[in-house]
């Protein structure tokens, strides 16, 4: 059997690791021991994630056993984030989105919505678009609804006799795999590292969001410059006409819909018990008081009642990620690290010095584009909200600009996976199942990252104060 070489990675991440803890840094500087030490955890913990030179999962757990073993934290701290409100939320949508993904509704909407279409390849790549907006509503990982969408894309680009490197392909497939991440961010519950923002946000800045705050402030910039990265990707990849004609590629979905049959009585109870979940959620602190965690509680436990008992516990755990988990929780326990030693505040000071002396529209407008920049050495948006955030939440009120606002765009710069397939589990996905080359990636995600920066910023500087959310301080 042949033996696995070392990752360099994973070499060079244990050396700054080693570095950091051995090397006399007090004659250099005044930073305590133990922010120095937080700063090479992070630097550790970067270079493992975005390399993947060990799985995430196992990287979190090296950051719980260093963070108490390196004195950044009491073990009991650290591991404390494993108990939060936004964990459980996490472990409860990912036993939702398995009942969904069981009882197959999610290929009903997208059979609906690719009979809109017809048998146009402009308004079917459109269709597929909006199918990855539409599933974020109860579909936590941007990787599993793109992973739904994937076989209906193939089932009707073969329907319509499409070429696989054609452009209609490359067009459909792209926008997929690259709207299917960024479109997450509209919703609170549509990705682990919105929840995880969220949660920062809330411990770090004393701002706490529900979901009606969230939609309301980051949704319509998102559908804004997912419709506009759709209308340059139509004039960069034009698509392709057909060979079959629209009505065989409606009588292909009518009979996909045949072999489905009519809604079951079980289908019907899960649409209800969805659609009342997203409505509380979205009247959460206007008609009641119920949190997120609470109402995906009470869904959840519905599902398992008597009398409904849609399906086994023991099957809907199974579309648990505690890979995801874990990463999410190490995140939170390594930001609370940085606050505490003073790193993130250090790191803060060094990130607007690089911006210092600019008006503070210009260093908003450079910091944004520095966010976007960094973003391509990330391979998850949860990692770079955990690298990122206590950052430019510790920049902001040193370039005069308001550390919610920053933190936001961040957010929203942490979901922008466009350049390269590696980027985003999302976008990898979506190259590996179709005919996509690195060079058009590339071509399409310069086009994708300026229409996001530009569509972003206008709402930021514009949109957002409407809503009391103020770039300056």
């Amino acid at each position: 059997m042949k033996r696995k070489s070392i990752h360099p990675a994973f070499i060079l991440a244990f050396f700054i690791l080693v570095i950091t803890c051995f090397w006399p840094w007090q004659l250099y500087t005044t930073l305590d021991i133990s922010a120095i030490r937080a700063l090479g955890l992070l630097s550790f913990t970067i270079v493992l994630w975005a390399s993947e030179a060990l799985d995430a999962a196992v990287t979190s757990l090296l950051v719980f056993f260093f963070l108490p073993l390196l004195g950044i934290l009491p073990l009991t701290d650290a591991l404390a984030t494993l108990g939060t409100g936004t964990v459980w939320q996490l472990v409860l949508i990912y036993i939702m989105a398995e009942a969904i993904g069981q009882f197959q509704l999610d290929k009903r909407l997208s059979y609906r919505l690719l009979l809109l279409a017809g048998g146009n390849t402009m308004m079917l790549s459109g269709a597929f678009i909006m199918a990855a907006v539409i599933f974020t509503f109860f579909m936590p990982v941007p990787v599993g609804k793109v992973a739904l969408i994937l076989p209906l894309i193939r089932e009707s680009l073969d329907a319509l006799g499409l070429d696989p490197s054609s452009n209609s392909n490359h067009l459909i497939y792209y926008a997929v795999g690259s709207m299917g991440l960024f479109s997450s961010v509209g919703i609170l519950t549509g990705c682990p590292a919105n929840l995880y923002s969220s949660q920062v946000m809330a411990e770090e800045l004393a701002i706490t969001w529900n979901y009606g705050q969230w939609l309301l402030t980051y949704f319509p910039g998102v559908l804004a410059t997912v419709i506009a990265v759709w209308v340059c990707l139509l004039r960069l990849l034009p698509p392709e006409q057909p060979r079959q004609k629209s009505a065989a590629f409606r009588l292909f979905l009518q009979d996909k819909l045949a072999e489905l049959g009519p809604l079951s009585m079980q289908e019907k109870k899960l649409l209800c018990i969805v659609g009342g979940m997203i409505a509380l959620w979205a009247t959460s602190g206007v008609l009641h008081s119920l949190s997120v965690v609470q109402v995906s509680l009470v869904a959840t436990i519905l599902l398992f009642l008597p009398g409904i008992n849609l399906l086994p516990f023991k099957q809907a755990a199974t579309g648990i990620s505690w890979s995801v988990i874990l990463v999410f929780a190490a995140g939170l326990s390594l930001t609370r690290g940085l606050t505490n030693t003073g790193a993130a505040a250090w790191l803060g000071h060094l990130v607007s010095s690089l911006f210092h002396g600019l008006p503070p529209t210009a260093g908003a407008i450079a910091i944004f584009v520095f966010l976007v920049l960094v973003r391509a050495a990330f391979t998850t948006p949860t990692a770079y909200a955990a690298a990122l955030l206590p950052v430019v939440f510790a920049a902001g009120p040193n370039l005069g600009l308001n550390p919610v606002w920053l933190g936001s765009l961040t957010t929203i710069v942490a979901h922008t996976a466009f350049l390269y397939p590696m980027q985003s589990m999302t976008l990898m996905t979506a190259y590996e199942a179709s005919s996509l080359d690195p060079p058009t990636v590339f071509r399409a995600g310069i086009v994708a990252t300026l229409a996001t920066v530009v569509i972003t910023l206008v709402f930021a500087f514009y949109y957002w104060p409407c809503l009391g959310l103020s770039p300056f301080l």
